[in-house]
């Protein structure tokens, strides 16, 4: 049986497997200096199945899934986002002074920004989950 709990405890392993992809992503672009360190499609498929992995055990226990997505993971949600959000705009001006003296091109600033963002929302929701559980 689904339990609430374990649907909660496999979105968070979902969610922090898909933010780690993402920063290992952004990690080999701005190390490789290249946008491209790995198929550029990985995190996207990544993050599909995830959410298709999420939502069809969801699917399954109905009941327990309610409970999964209550107001803890509402307040987890809101909170990583809003953190994340601040995240990205302070990679923002930081990576303008890399393109601006040439340490990084921008298809590389690109690529790692937009990792970065996707990585920061994810890892952050998953450490407000499991600091919630304790």
């Amino acid at each position: 049986m689904l339990t609430s709990d374990s649907l909660s405890s496999f979105r968070r392993i979902m969610f922090a497997i898909t933010g780690l992809t993402c920063l290992a992503c952004a990690a080999l672009a701005l190390l490789q200096v290249r946008p491209d360190p790995f198929p550029f499609w990985i995190p996207g498929i990544l993050g599909i199945i995830s959410a298709a992995l999420i939502f069809a055990l969801a699917a399954v226990g109905r009941k327990n899934a309610k409970q999964a997505f209550v107001e803890g993971y509402i307040m987890d949600k809101r909170r990583a986002q809003a953190h994340a959000f601040w995240i990205a705009m302070i990679f923002l001006p930081i990576f303008g002074i890399f393109m601006a003296t040439g340490t990084v091109a921008l298809p590389t600033a690109f690529a790692a920004m937009g990792t970065l963002a996707g990585a920061a929302y994810l890892l952050l929701f998953t450490y407000y989950d499991a600091m919630g559980r304790e």
